[in-house]
């Protein structure tokens, strides 16, 4: 399923492309994306039991000529070909391929304790100069961390949290290995 993601987002990606009009497709796109993670507008697009005609009327209604091509036609043709179960994924995967091609990179920190503004925003710099990108950042906290935190970009992740040190010490006396106290 992830492959067919990938292709029809890439599909929407080279039209857009083509027809010189990326930055206004991603933008509606991102509407698109945040109305499909409304429950009962998922449910409508992407019920099989809806029929075409209504799931047409619904997005007509609910962007009332803003949707420009090729967004619009990509919407329809997934819906005409019964594909609507990949709507959100495969925007999902437009998006991700828009923001490559602007050079973002989204970010995102979990940690123990709220982060700072200043700390969010020194992590966010080191980010762009290591990546050499523009970096998306957002936050979230997990008490259960203990302390420190772990970080996702563009897919990678680094975990410095107390709680991911603990298991590995954990897995290490469990394998008979010894402990040498902290790393320096």
């Amino acid at each position: 399923m992830a492959e067919i993601n990938r292709l029809y987002g890439k599909a929407l990606f080279d039209l857009a492309l083509q027809q010189g009009n990326m930055e206004t497709c991603l933008e509606q796109a991102a509407l698109v994306r945040d109305m499909l993670e409304l429950p009962e507008s998922r449910q409508m697009l992407t019920n099989p039991l809806v029929p075409k005609a209504s799931k047409l009327r619904f997005l007509n209604e609910t962007f009332p000529g803003t949707l420009m091509e090729p967004l619009r036609s990509y919407l329809e043709l997934l819906i005409d070909k019964n594909r609507e179960e990949i709507l959100p994924s495969s925007i999902t995967e437009f998006l991700s391929m828009g923001d490559r091609w602007r050079g973002v990179v989204e970010a995102h920190v979990v940690s123990a304790a709220e982060l700072r503004p200043e700390q969010l925003s020194a992590l966010q710099e080191v980010l762009a100069r290591k990546t050499n990108k523009t970096v998306d950042m957002s936050m979230t906290v997990d008490p259960s961390l203990i302390g420190g935190f772990y970080l996702n970009v563009g897919g990678y992740t680094v975990d410095r949290s107390v709680r991911r040190q603990l298991q590995d010490m954990k897995l290490s006396i469990e394998r008979g290995e010894g402990f040498d106290g902290p790393q320096t």
